[in-house]
């Protein structure tokens, strides 16, 4: 056309095909920059189960503990109650022992 004098069609189209190239490269960036984050979520989420699971190892390890505990108490109670009975049934022979022949 003119000497120095720019069509807008040709203005246009640049600007539409250098637009296209540029996004498709930043959405690909994009993608790569999500991936990473997804990579990253998914690192966390293995790790927060992982310690969720030694956790719960643990808190069956202490219930376990616990429960024996409780056992050897109760057995150890139930031992000082007979204890206790044998003594008092030991201190009554005793005694009628001592009353019969006193009399």
């Amino acid at each position: 056309m003119f000497t120095g004098v720019i069509d807008s069609r040709d203005v246009r189209a640049q600007r539409g095909s250098s637009s296209q190239s540029s996004g498709g490269s930043s959405s690909r960036h994009r993608r790569t920059e999500q991936d990473i984050v997804i990579e990253n979520l998914q690192e966390a989420l293995r790790q927060r189960e992982e310690y969720t699971r030694a956790q719960n190892e643990y808190n069956m390890q202490q219930q376990e503990y616990y429960r024996q505990q409780q056992e050897y108490f109760a057995n150890y109670a139930a031992q000082q109650q007979n204890w206790i009975h044998v003594s008092m049934m030991l201190q009554q022979l005793a005694f009628r022992a001592f009353s019969t022949s006193y009399y």
